[in-house]
């Protein structure tokens, strides 16, 4: 394997962990209920309106994904 390819894998790692600390900060403090509501609408209770929330990217097991929200008709 060669020294560029270990040094990207390294930052891909580094990013991703990166993400999980940042999701676990916002996950501080709220109760059960709003967790539920954010895994399954996107978005926080208090933070709900007319809009919804744009795509959200983050990488689990070196896969970046790319989720994006959409009014149910």
């Amino acid at each position: 394997m060669s020294t560029l390819r270990k040094r990207l894998e390294s930052v891909e790692d580094r990013i991703a962990i990166q993400q999980h600390r940042e999701l676990l900060r916002q996950f501080e403090g709220r109760s059960l209920d709003e967790q539920s509501f954010f895994c399954i609408h996107g978005y926080w209770p208090d933070n709900a309106g007319d809009e919804l929330p744009g795509r959200v990217e983050f990488t689990v097991g070196r896969i970046k994904t790319i989720a994006t929200t959409e009014w149910e008709r």
